[in-house]
């Protein structure tokens, strides 16, 4: 486990990284290779993740590449890459609270299964947890 989360929880909670996944029940080593192609489609340069993975670890910068993957084009300022790039600088200064925005990404899983279960109400018109 990283930071609290195993593969395969990674994997359901940023959806967009299982496309770039070899096999159904991955390993880091997987997650990493996966987000290492992740990160070209997010503009995310080869230079900005390896200094990621020497600043936070390489399982912990996938987490956060994952992490960036889940929102939406209009949440950033600049783009992905320039968001990762934030994300970087705070990991270095200490300043990266990634367990915050895991449990963020769990209570929204949690609220679209309940909402799921309720009818198929919609909750997309309520706050987001990110």
């Amino acid at each position: 486990m990283v930071h609290g989360i195993r593969p395969d929880e990674l994997v359901r909670l940023t959806p967009k990284l299982k496309s770039y996944l070899r096999r159904p029940n991955p390993t880091w080593p997987d997650i990493v290779d996966a987000a290492d192609w992740l990160r070209h489609d997010l503009g995310v340069s080869k230079s900005l993740w390896g200094d990621a993975c020497l600043a936070m670890g390489r399982e912990l910068a996938a987490v956060t590449l994952a992490i960036v993957s889940t929102k939406a084009p209009e949440h950033f300022r600049t783009s992905p890459g320039g968001y990762f790039h934030g994300m970087v600088a705070k990991a270095k200064a200490g300043e990266l609270h990634l367990e915050r925005t895991v449990w963020a990404l769990r209570r929204a899983i949690t609220l679209e299964r309940h909402a799921g279960r309720a009818g198929g109400s919609d909750r997309r018109d309520g706050p987001r947890a990110w």
